[in-house]
């Protein structure tokens, strides 16, 4: 169950990766920014549980991943996927954290606590891009 995480933590990273090479692509500088620290994010997250792994003894597997083809043309596209991605990696810990022993629920519980409060974060982000008719205006505030 672990690895499945790591796995989708790591292809998360990647992800995001991909995202912040796209908004540098089409100019979104601060979206850049923004998605590189949400990969670099993921990668700690992937860490963590490497680290509880480590500790019970156990070895995390490192998986190779398949490259990330998504066709995102703007701000918005980009937000919806992640949005998306976050939604379906906060159900994959719900049904782990369901399935976990008293220790690994403990360690579950945090990462439902970031999942959720990334949710959150890119629902916020969708409801302000889709009132404005200047992304820019977002784009600049990510990037602070």
């Amino acid at each position: 169950m672990l690895n499945s995480l790591g796995k989708e933590e790591l292809k998360a990273s990647q992800t995001y990766l991909h995202l912040s090479n796209t908004m540098k692509t089409i100019g979104f500088f601060g979206a850049e920014k923004f998605f590189m620290a949400e990969s670099n994010s993921e990668k700690e997250h992937y860490s963590k549980l490497e680290t509880f792994m480590n500790d019970m003894n156990e070895q995390i597997e490192v998986p190779a991943l398949e490259a990330v083809n998504v066709n995102i043309q703007d701000l918005m596209d980009a937000f919806e996927y992640a949005i998306e991605m976050e939604m379906d990696l906060l159900a994959m810990y719900e049904d782990a954290y369901k399935m976990a022993s008293p220790k690994m629920q403990a360690l579950i519980h945090h990462f439902l606590e970031i999942q959720t409060e990334a949710v959150g974060e890119y629902g916020d982000l969708i409801a302000r891009l889709s009132r404005t008719n200047e992304p820019i205006l977002i784009d600049q505030e990510l990037g602070k």
